[in-house]
């Protein structure tokens, strides 16, 4: 696609990716995720201390209104310094979040390390290696969870960088 920077994947990430998206394709018959509707979405605001508060605050100054066409911005309940949410059904993103469980290979979009796990209804996608991690929960109707972090990347290494330890 025009004006979106190329996707920059490990082997066995690929793999992990390419598994992921063809268990959560569509036929192309149903409709893509709705604009963002009106209705504020609750996000669990995870507990940080101020410094991590204060890099969270940057990331969330310059986070896209659109992740994808037809996924917007969308008003959240609670903190919106550590919270955030576009589409419907809503993705949502914490800031401060532990680090990731799984020991695994991340899977790397533009600079980014994630962390992908199954949590039912969707992927929970974990940054790795950054001063302040960020998850980004993506529900199974969104057909590449690659292309929906893929416009977070940049505003999450510009505001966090990769961590010293």
């Amino acid at each position: 696609m025009p004006g979106r920077p190329p996707l920059t994947l490990r082997p066995l990430a690929a793999a992990l990716l390419l598994l992921l998206a063809t268990g959560c394709t569509s036929s192309g018959d149903e409709a893509r995720p709705a604009a963002a509707p009106t209705t504020r979405v609750d996000v669990p605001v995870p507990q940080v201390d101020q410094q991590a508060r204060d890099a969270c605050a940057l990331v969330m100054a310059s986070l896209p209104f659109e992740l994808d066409p037809g996924v917007q911005r969308r008003s959240v309940v609670g903190d919106r310094e550590l919270t955030a949410a576009w589409g419907e059904p809503p993705v949502t993103l914490a800031c401060g979040v532990p680090d990731p469980d799984r020991p695994d290979e991340p899977v790397t979009v533009n600079g980014v390390g994630w962390s992908v796990r199954d949590i039912g209804a969707g992927y929970r996608w974990t940054t790795r290696d950054l001063a302040v991690n960020v998850a980004v929960d993506i529900p199974d109707s969104y057909e590449n969870g690659a292309e929906i972090v893929n416009p977070l990347c940049a505003p999450i290494l510009a505001a966090l960088g990769p961590s010293s330890g």
